[in-house]
C-alpha cells in the first residue's frame, strides 16, 4: 500500500478495535437548512470529546472551522464533490468541488466521494471515483467513497425520517461493490436490516465498510442497537451525521456510539453514557 495512505488510514481507525466512528457534518451543501448545524465549528469539540475519530466536512466550512483539529485526536475528512441539492432537478447531478491536491493543502486525512448506482447519470458518477483514487494513488490519500442504490436516495437527503433500509439487499452488496472497484480504500454504505444478508455485503466487500445511519431517527436506544447490530455482523465502523448533532447532547451519544463500537458494550452500556 501507499505509505501516505497507509499512515492516514492509521489515524482514521483506532488501532486497538481496527474500526472507526466518522461524524459527517457536510449537510448543509445538500440538505434544507438545519438549525442544529447553524455553528459547525461548535459541534467539532463536542463530537471530538465523545471520541469520535474523524468529522467529514466541505472545504468551505473545514477553512473556517480548522482550528478545532489543532491538538486534537480527531481526523479531518473532506467530502470533494456535492454539486447535487435537495431543492435541484437530479440528486444523482453530482460533481467534483475541490481536488485532492487542496485537501492535502488543508490537513485532511482523508476525501469522501458519493455516487449512485442504477440512475442515468450512472456512468458520470462512476468515471469521478474512479478519477479520484488515481489522484489519491498519487498523493497517498485515503478515500472513502459512498455509493448508494438509487430506491434510498430521496430518503437520504431528507434531514428527519423514520428509520428505512434498501429493499434489495443484493443492491446494496452491489453498490459496495462497485465502490471497491473503483478504487475506494473505505466504502459507506447502507446496513440491510438483516444481519444475514449484511454479513453477505460485508464478505463481498474487499475492503473496509462503514455502515452509514442515514436520516435522524428521534430513539436513541433503537438507533444503538442497529450500530450494534451493524458492528456484530463485521462493518468496519459507522458513519453518522443527523443522529448526533440533532440529539441533545452529541458528546454522550458520540462516546455512547464509540463504545459499541471500539469495546463492544452492549445497548444497555452504551446507554448509560446518555
Amino acid at each position: 500500500m501507499n505509505i501516505g495512505k497507509e499512515l492516514r488510514l492509521s489515524k482514521l481507525f483506532r488501532r486497538d478495535s481496527r474500526r472507526m466512528v466518522l461524524i459527517t457534518i457536510d449537510h448543509g451543501i445538500c440538505i434544507d437548512p438545519m438549525k442544529e448545524i447553524n455553528d459547525p465549528a461548535a459541534i467539532i469539540p463536542k463530537v471530538a470529546a465523545g471520541g469520535a475519530d474523524a468529522v467529514l466536512l466541505t472545504p468551505g466550512i473545514a477553512r473556517l472551522a480548522y482550528r478545532e483539529f489543532v491538538n486534537a485526536d480527531t481526523s479531518l475528512m473532506l467530502r470533494i464533490d456535492g454539486t447535487a441539492t435537495s431543492i435541484g432537478p437530479d440528486l444523482t447531478n453530482d460533481d467534483l468541488i475541490s481536488s485532492v491536491e487542496s485537501a492535502l493543502r488543508i490537513g485532511a486525512d482523508a476525501v469522501a466521494t458519493f455516487g449512485v448506482i442504477g440512475v442515468p447519470r450512472e456512468a458520470q458518477l462512476s468515471r469521478k471515483i474512479g478519477m479520484v483514487s488515481d489522484e489519491c494513488d498519487r498523493w497517498g490519500m485515503p478515500q472513502l467513497t459512498e455509493v448508494i442504490p438509487s430506491e434510498i436516495l430521496t430518503h437520504q437527503f431528507q434531514d428527519r425520517a423514520d428509520r428505512k433500509w434498501p429493499s434489495d439487499p443484493e443492491v446494496i452488496k452491489y453498490s459496495a461493490r462497485v465502490a471497491a472497484e473503483l478504487g475506494a480504500d473505505i466504502v459507506k454504505g447502507y446496513y440491510t436490516g438483516d444481519p444475514n444478508t449484511f454479513r453477505e455485503v460485508i464478505e463481498y466487500c474487499p475492503v473496509p465498510y462503514v455502515v452509514l445511519s442515514g436520516p435522524a431517527g428521534g430513539d436513541p436506544e433503537v438507533f444503538l442497537k442497529f450500530v450494534q447490530e451493524a458492528i456484530q455482523c463485521g462493518a468496519s465502523g459507522v458513519s453518522v451525521g443527523r443522529n448526533v448533532w440533532t440529539y441533545p447532547d452529541p458528546t454522550s451519544i458520540t462516546r455512547a456510539i464509540c463504545r459499541i463500537v471500539h469495546e463492544d458494550a452492549s445497548v444497555d452500556q452504551a446507554m448509560k453514557e446518555l
